[in-house]
């Protein structure tokens, strides 16, 4: 949409104007005011929330940006405000680092509305006001499975939630996760898991010189409810990668790749299965043993943050 400021605009605040052009579309000020500068330009260039217009200025407005970001608010807005437990281990302006508990769903889903990781995040921002209604899944960069424990981050904006979504794509963020495999019998060496991962240095790269595994994952044929690991692509399937650090009766594991079940499928197909795993190894457990126990990203002013459980 490009508007040619005429006098019955002049001196009219650009979100003013822009506000009253997108009405229909029902997005509060605060949006606009907070978005502007990516939603539209001025004479081709940036702007700003408060910048008045001056006759013969040329506004052109993003309808695309701004239907993407009704929508993103209308997705947003079906997750419930509910309070709940949260174990954060680090909060700054932009984020959030904190430890999921076993059995504790990420974000709502089929069967799922509430009581869910997302809808826990979402009040605590709120109760801070510090809730970006734009943020999709109210933060959620990445998940773990149900039944996996440990840390993960949170944005508490879209423009951070985007830029880790990124990170996550071009596999900066560093994920290590600890599991105890039932009757392993592949040991390579015997170490202190916890001492080795209280003197990891990840500058260093230890994992290079872990078992490198890398292939296919896609839906089990029999199994519907797993995934499958192959060393070559079959249908429907994407790349994995994984480095895998094995001692007695457990395993670090570092992935490169965030497939669904990687970990498992993984194992599985390395003829393991981590203990409580009714899936993969028809285990009477109650509680698969699988922590995600390091997580490293880098903050927008090049600062990498690590923690470790």
């Amino acid at each position: 949409m490009k508007i040619l400021i005429e006098s019955d605009k002049v001196g009219l605040r650009v979100d003013t104007v822009v506000s009253d052009m997108l009405k229909e579309k029902s997005l509060t000020r605060s949006i606009i005011q907070r978005y502007i500068g990516k939603g539209c330009n001025v004479n081709d260039k940036g702007c700003k929330k408060g910048d008045r217009l001056k006759l013969g200025d040329t506004l052109v407005i993003d309808e695309k940006y701004w239907q993407k970001t009704k929508e993103d608010i209308d997705l947003s807005s079906n997750i419930i405000s509910q309070k709940g437990d949260l174990d954060i281990r680090y909060e700054d302006d932009d984020l959030i680092v904190l430890y999921k508990p076993k059995g504790l769903i990420v974000h709502p889903g089929v069967g799922s509305r509430d009581n869910t990781l997302a809808n826990f995040v979402r009040f605590y921002l709120e109760n801070k006001g510090a809730y970006d209604p734009l943020l999709d899944r109210a933060g959620i960069v990445h998940r773990l499975d149900k039944g996996v424990s440990g840390l993960m981050v949170i944005a508490k904006n879209k423009s951070i939630q985007e830029y880790l979504k990124k990170q996550f794509s071009e596999k900066k963020v560093i994920k290590i996760y600890h599991a105890h495999l039932k009757e392993s019998n592949k040991v390579e060496q015997s170490i202190d898991i916890k001492k080795y991962l209280k003197n990891l240095n990840i500058n260093l790269q230890p994992w290079k010189s872990w078992e490198k595994v890398e292939g296919y994952i896609g839906r089990d044929r029999v199994n519907r409810y797993r995934m499958e690991f192959r060393t070559y692509e079959f249908p429907n399937s994407k790349y994995a990668l994984s480095y895998i650090l094995f001692s007695n009766d457990e395993a670090l594991i570092k992935i490169d790749t965030g497939r669904m079940h990687q970990i498992r499928a993984t194992l599985k197909y390395l003829g393991y299965h981590i203990k409580g795993d009714k899936l993969y190894g028809n285990d009477t457990g109650d509680e698969i043993m699988l922590e995600s126990v390091l997580l490293s990203l880098v903050e927008k002013d090049g600062t990498r943050l690590t923690f470790t459980v």
